[in-house]
């Protein structure tokens, strides 16, 4: 058995082993992991102009999380962390080198991570797009989307960022997994699972152990994961380690915008209280009929709002018999007052009210 044959067999026993948490009977499960996303590295995407040629000004329209909110979040026991980032601020020229001073950024918030003895999925938050000046505007083009005669974005680009980053990091005790694609949707033509598979193939070439995450279609909705993609697994990883990756808000249009009062959700839903439940058992369950392992990318309520806190806890019950991963919308310095943060307040003293909701007693590490 040569050294790369090796590697492939120790990478499926490991993943092997993981995907005990779905099939074990109760008693023989490993707790899985909870976490937050800390966002901050993907703010200023929306101004306008923003491209790869104009991706704003670090510490003014971006910023990466402070030891002080990596150290508040693992002394509650919630030490894996999501990060998102943009693709054209690590990547400013599709095919070319990873920008320097953004590495080193990531690389930074690694370090710090493993000093708090915590693990970070790198999650590209992108939405399937990359955004490109073009005729004196911007614009974001899908991946393999056509715009005359040519795809300005290709799964050929996508693949060739994975495996630099992949090539960077692989080795760094800090990195749990690598995510390829926020909430890829309304891709049109384009076919997101080729798309997810070439990134894979890439990332598999420098990187044999680490698990991947693979977002579904149609922002990575959990109740609709099925009939958006279908009903098998699609990823081929010669290492078994790939995970799906599914969000999951609660309010009616499952956007987490929570636009209406709960009284009037109540109102038209008396079972609203167990929806999240609900609508994490179509993914739950597409999981366990493929034999593959799930993560819960993105859930949240609003922090001020007591029964909306009960559905909450009901939901990650759930999440934790069906062995799943997750990681809570959102924490972060700059949210302000955005209603399902859960960054602390007042220097770190005030914990959000949804604190107790996410935390365990005793956590994983």
């Amino acid at each position: 058995m040569n050294r790369r044959t090796a590697a492939v067999a120790l990478a499926s026993l490991a993943a092997g082993a993981l995907l005990t948490t779905c099939s074990a009977p109760p008693e023989a499960r490993v707790t899985p992991l909870r976490g937050i996303n800390l966002a901050g590295a993907e703010f200023g995407h929306d101004k306008p102009g923003f491209s790869c040629a104009e991706p704003g000004v670090y510490g003014k329209d971006w910023t990466y999380p402070s030891e002080s909110t990596v150290a508040y979040f693992a002394r509650h026991g919630l030490r894996l962390f999501r990060l998102p980032f943009r693709w054209e601020r690590i990547q400013p020229a599709l095919g070319c080198d990873l920008d320097p001073s953004e590495m080193r950024r990531l690389a930074r918030f690694l370090d710090l991570a493993r000093s708090y003895d915590c693990r970070v999925i790198l999650d590209l938050h992108n939405y399937g797009r990359y955004a490109l000046p073009t005729s004196g505007t911007t614009r974001e083009f899908v991946i393999d989307e056509f715009s005359g005669d040519r795809a300005p974005v290709t799964s050929a680009d996508f693949a060739h960022l994975w495996q630099r980053l992949a090539g960077a990091f692989k080795d760094h005790r800090a990195l749990h997994g690598y995510g390829l694609m926020n909430e890829p949707h309304d891709m049109g033509a384009s076919d997101w699972k080729a798309i997810s598979q070439a990134a894979v193939d890439a990332i598999r070439a420098f990187d044999l152990g680490t698990a991947i995450y693979v977002a579904g279609l149609e922002w990575s909705t959990s109740s609709r994961w099925t009939a958006v993609n279908g009903p098998t697994a699609w990823i081929r990883d010669p290492s078994g380690n790939t995970v799906y990756e599914a969000h999951c808000y609660f309010d009616e249009d499952g956007s987490g915008r929570y636009q209406q009062s709960i009284q009037d959700e109540l109102r038209k839903d008396p079972r609203l209280l167990d929806r999240g439940v609900a609508r994490l058992e179509e993914f739950s369950g597409w999981c366990e009929r493929n034999g593959v392992r799930g993560f819960i990318g993105e859930y949240g309520v609003p922090r001020d709002e007591p029964r909306w806190h009960e559905a909450l806890t009901r939901f990650l019950a759930r999440v934790d018999e069906r062995g799943l991963e997750s990681t809570c919308w959102a924490a972060g310095e700059w949210w302000g007052d955005y209603p399902l943060s859960v960054q602390p307040g007042h220097a770190f003293v005030t914990d959000s009210p949804l604190l107790p909701r996410i935390k365990r007693r005793a956590q994983p590490r």
